[in-house]
């Protein structure tokens, strides 16, 4: 049965029903006439040669109310620069496309600026490519709306972008910053990092500090790790970023911070989106996994605690993570009822594994904040301000446009 449950603190749409397909894509083109709707999709090069780009970009052809596609890429050499420009461009079927090649030297130099003015330009990762992506859509004064998602979603389906698109879109909605939302669950429970680190974690700091606007407003989201969200392209050029996987939590809280509750909202854009999963196995989780969670520790740490003096953060740290064993514990249990009563497959040991492992990226982290202080590498000025602030990066920025 669909659920209709409001959270107090932050408008939800579910999906209750299959509007026609037709009739929203009309009805999104018309507002698209009054404000183009470009599609940002951040990317390693080596997506190109698995099998959902391509799928996802052939679909995006199709759909009339999107005016432009632009895939922020790293992870490549020139050669792999041109084949990924032909092979994109293929697969999008004369849609415009704008390649931003984060390795070349054009936009290395713009990364550079960054790192030489104190804001983390140096630091790669899937962050540094939403950050370029935003930032040149500034540049180039695209005045609309700007939808992302993942790269990775194996039975995609473009009612995803509508879903994102709507709520943004549609003039009577008001909506400025949408956070998309689905279920990780195929044969068993995925989503490992959101499940077994992030809602412990909110819950842990919640005990340590007590009821805070910042952790009431996360706890409210459902997924706040899903790569899926949406805006007007002036809200999100005005958020403060970092580089890396930090950048889902870093915009919802840069949303608390910017926005009222009535210009935000999250929505279901559906049932068993299907990503590549990270995987567990051989007695050790995948260092991608165990990277990408630390990252987030840290970036939500900071959020939390930024302005707490560095020696308050390390006790507050060292106390947050003696509750987050506890509470890991109870939510692999929960998770495991969940399985049960599903019949899906569930491996205590395994999940077990990743709380592990996030324990240790915890207690690392609350030595690094003892010896380096509370910061996260790569944190980004906004796009907006950088382009303010630094003379000549918006046509270096344009310069470096493929």
């Amino acid at each position: 049965m669909a659920d209709f449950y409001q959270h107090a603190r932050l408008p939800t749409l579910q999906h209750l029903a299959t509007p026609d397909s037709t009739a929203r894509e009309a009805e999104l083109s018309g507002y698209a006439s009054q404000r183009p709707i470009a599609l940002l999709l951040p990317a390693l090069h080596a997506e190109v040669d698995r099998p959902a780009l391509p799928v996802i970009l052939n679909a995006v052809s199709q759909v009339p109310y999107v005016s432009e596609v632009i895939l922020s890429m790293n992870g490549m050499n020139e050669a792999q620069m041109i084949s990924a420009h032909s092979l994109c461009s293929k697969w999008l079927d004369g849609k415009k496309m704008t390649l931003l090649w984060n390795d070349g030297p054009a936009l290395q130099a713009v990364h550079h600026r960054l790192t030489d003015a104190g804001w983390g330009g140096h630091y790669t990762g899937k962050g540094a490519n939403i950050w370029m992506g935003l930032a040149y859509l500034q540049a180039a004064k695209h005045g609309g709306i700007v939808v992302s998602h993942d790269t990775d979603i194996m039975n995609y389906s473009p009612s995803l972008l509508a879903k994102l698109c709507y709520p943004v879109a549609h003039p009577k909605l008001g909506y400025r910053f949408v956070k998309g939302y689905y279920s990780r669950v195929a044969d068993r429970l995925y989503g490992r990092v959101t499940r077994l680190l992030i809602f412990p974690l909110i819950q842990a700091f919640q005990e340590v500090l007590g009821a805070q606007p910042l952790l009431e407003h996360l706890e409210a989201f459902r997924y706040p790790l899903s790569g899926e969200f949406a805006g007007d392209a002036e809200t999100l050029a005005g958020f403060m970023i970092p580089s890396a996987w930090g950048l889902e939590i870093a915009m919802l809280c840069e949303a608390h911070r910017q926005l009222p509750i009535a210009e935000m909202c999250q929505v279901d854009i559906g049932f068993h989106y299907e990503h590549r999963h990270r995987q567990l196995g051989a007695g050790q989780l995948e260092h991608g996994l165990v990277s990408a969670a630390a990252d987030v520790a840290r970036c939500l740490s900071f959020q939390i605690l930024h302005d707490a003096q560095e020696r308050a953060a390390e006790s507050l740290l060292k106390l947050v993570l003696e509750r987050y064993r506890a509470r890991a514990a109870e939510w692999m249990d929960r998770y495991e009822h969940v399985a049960l009563i599903n019949g899906l497959t569930y491996d205590r040991a395994e999940e077990g594994l990743a709380i592990q492992a996030f324990t240790e990226a915890l207690q690392a982290l609350v030595q690094t904040v003892a010896t380096e202080g509370l910061r996260v590498p790569g944190m980004r000025l906004a796009p907006t301000l950088a382009l303010e602030k630094l003379p000549g990066l918006r046509q270096e920025i344009l310069a470096g446009v493929l």
